[in-house]
């Protein structure tokens, strides 16, 4: 590749950038790795050894290899399995580039041994013997980002958000203890069988709290994921990491990067320059929180981890607008018939042709390769389905079959013309908002009628307080007026009922002292509204026949009421009416009698018995003057009014 501008590099996209002159002997050149001569793509190569690294870990075989290799050990000490990971230095590196590459191993381990999440690889121990620089770490199972997308491709938004979230939250604690990743990609994010996410490789990760190792025009990162800043070599901060993350979620989404180009500086330059393209049906919020990770300027991006979990955790709740996910997502080329996978790019099956000399895809982490089987030739005759290598071939029921191959498109019929699909469109969008314009205004007129109900109510309370406050003074004509009030003010709430009874009692009460006076007709009126407000008013409906056992039949002179035929009232003469020689003066007697006998139990303690005695006091003899008086008594040890 060329050289250009101040980055400097050696590698191709799928490994980091390096400061030129680093050593790759022996490594390929786009994956790192190092395979047999024959070995099958995605197998790396195995070696059983029986040596010992620090006199404790035991060599049981290598699992991967790029500039370092990475062993498969046991802790002969603690008995523990575990990866090791040894230092590789070329003889040729020699001076001040030995001495960073050393330091930024140690560095590693520093950065990543500082950390513990379960998120974030462990590490156990490192250190140097016998010339040996190694890191002693914990065995990860399943496999890595890159393998799942590409047996799979794109994923379902609920899982690809499943992941991001995880890697996030292990981002979260990493910047919290100011580590910087800097190469977050599919291939540092594992995945165990159970569905948990490892981030790991944390080779370039920059502590800030120390000293940079990385001089004026070095660049580190992998091309395809790495932020605007940190390709120009700028200043980078935690947030370089967040963008990283929205390529690779962009990614997982769409089955395909969200910058492309021909070599790394067409990529590169894309970074910097161009907005990635829209990726067909997945919500517009999670469209946007997309957007906004892979902002150019920094602080346009989230301002942590965290923050940008929680858009990510709110966008999954939101369905997606009208267009569906395609079979090949942003436009890629269909798939090739009988496979199922985009012909070429990501997602091709990775039995497709054959790749360039020296170049191969990067085998998965820690994956537990076998030695390749002797080669078969096929007879000629039917192409075999596709299959898929990697640690989550295996993922699966033993022996399942190759997926089906995706249904045929169908092709449209022959349908609306453009203008009358927008014209459906645009219909479809004014009923939308009517429809949210109504109901708005529906909402609206709610609250506005119930805060009117609740002024009203609130209105009718404080009449009602008031009246309390003159019943209590003694002045029951005001107290019946702002009762009446706020019965009509508020006639359907609680209030009004609170109102109804006070005034029934209010009015019984002016009744009576109407009838002390004397003044019949002004007692019978006020009784008979009382009925009118609650028909079933025992006091009430009781002086109203007392007051027509004592008057009769008459009508219209001064002082008497109304006809007692009319609907509540007893009619026809009474013994005990006025006219009878001897039973007033007897029955008033009685009812003296009782009333000084109700006054004695009073003085003693007795209400409940004081209060009888008064009522029957009170039926002896209504109307005179000891059944006012007892009448009287009654109401002044009543319980106060329910106001």
């Amino acid at each position: 590749m060329q050289e250009d501008g101040p980055i400097r590099y050696n590698m191709d996209e799928q490994d980091h950038f390096r400061p030129r002159g680093a050593p790759a002997a022996g490594t390929d050149a786009g994956s790192g790795s190092v395979r047999e001569e024959g070995a099958r793509p995605g197998l790396a190569r195995m070696r059983m050894s029986t040596d010992t690294i620090a006199n404790k870990y035991r060599i049981i075989r290598e699992i991967a290899r790029s500039n370092d290799v990475v062993y498969e050990a046991v802790d002969t000490a603690m008995g523990r399995r575990l990866a090791v990971k040894e230092l590789m230095l070329p003889p040729n590196l020699t001076g001040q580039a030995r001495r960073e590459r050393i330091e930024r191993f140690n560095r590693e381990a520093r950065a990543a041994g500082k950390l513990a999440h379960p998120g974030i690889v462990t590490v156990y121990d490192f250190g140097e013997h016998d010339g040996r620089h190694f890191i002693a770490m914990e065995f990860l199972e399943g496999g890595t980002l890159r393998d799942l997308l590409q047996a799979r491709g794109a994923l379902p938004v609920k899982e690809a958000l499943d992941i991001a979230c995880q890697v996030l939250s292990a981002l979260s604690h990493a910047h919290s203890h100011r580590v910087v990743h800097r190469d977050v990609k599919p291939d540092n994010i594992h995945l165990l069988p159970g569905g948990q996410v490892k981030l790991t490789d944390f080779g370039i990760a920059r502590i800030t709290e120390e000293a940079s190792l990385t001089g004026d025009g070095q660049v580190f990162g992998t091309p395809s994921y790495m932020s605007p800043e940190q390709i120009k070599g700028g200043t980078i901060d935690h947030r370089t990491d967040l963008f990283s993350l929205g390529v690779v979620l962009y990614e997982m989404l769409a089955g395909r990067k969200p910058f492309q180009g021909d070599n790394v500086i067409s990529i590169t330059h894309a970074i910097c320059t161009s907005d990635p393209p829209p990726i067909p049906g997945i919500p517009l919020e999670l469209e946007q929180a997309i957007l906004r990770a892979l902002a150019k300027d920094p602080n346009r991006r989230y301002a942590s981890a965290d923050e940008m979990r929680m858009a990510l955790r709110s966008a999954e709740s939101v369905p997606p607008l009208f267009l569906p996910r395609q079979s090949s997502p942003l436009g890629g080329p269909p798939a090739t018939a009988g496979t199922g996978f985009p012909s070429g790019g990501f997602g091709a099956p990775l039995s497709g042709p054959p790749m360039p000399v020296g170049v191969s895809p990067p085998p998965p982490a820690h994956s537990t390769g076998l030695p390749p089987p002797t080669a078969y030739a096929p007879p000629p005759g039917p192409a075999a389905a596709p299959s898929i290598a990697g640690p989550f071939a295996t993922w699966g029921p033993a022996g399942s079959p190759p997926p089906p191959p995706p249904l045929p498109r169908l092709r449209p019929s022959p349908g609306l013309s453009e203008g009358a699909r927008t014209f459906v469109a645009i219909l479809l969008w004014t009923v939308l908002i009517s429809s949210v314009v109504v109901g708005l205004v529906l909402l609206f007129v709610g609250a506005y009628n119930e805060q009117q109900a609740r002024g009203t109510e609130l209105a009718a309370q404080k009449l009602v307080n008031d009246g309390a406050r003159k019943y209590n003074n003694g002045d029951l004509e005001g107290a019946a007026s702002l009762f009446e009030e706020a019965f009509k003010k508020a006639p359907h709430s609680p209030v009004a009922e609170k109102a109804r009874a006070n005034l029934a009692r209010t009015l019984n009460n002016l009744g009576l002292r109407a009838f002390e006076r004397g003044d019949l007709r002004v007692a019978g009126d006020y009784w008979d509204r009382v009925l009118k407000l609650d028909p079933n008013h025992a006091d009430a409906a009781y002086n109203l026949e007392r007051l027509y056992e004592r008057t009769g039949n008459r009508q219209g002179g001064p002082g008497e009421p109304r006809s007692s035929a009319s609907p509540g009232r007893v009619g026809g003469p009474n013994p005990a009416a006025p006219g009878s020689s001897s039973a007033p003066d007897i029955r008033r007697e009685a009812a003296d009698r009782l009333l000084q006998a109700g006054l004695s139990a009073y003085q003693n303690g007795d209400r409940e018995t004081a209060r009888e005695l008064w009522r029957q006091a009170i039926e002896k003899a209504p109307g005179t003057q000891p059944a006012l008086q007892a009448q009287n008594l009654l109401d002044q040890t009543a319980a106060r009014p329910p106001f």
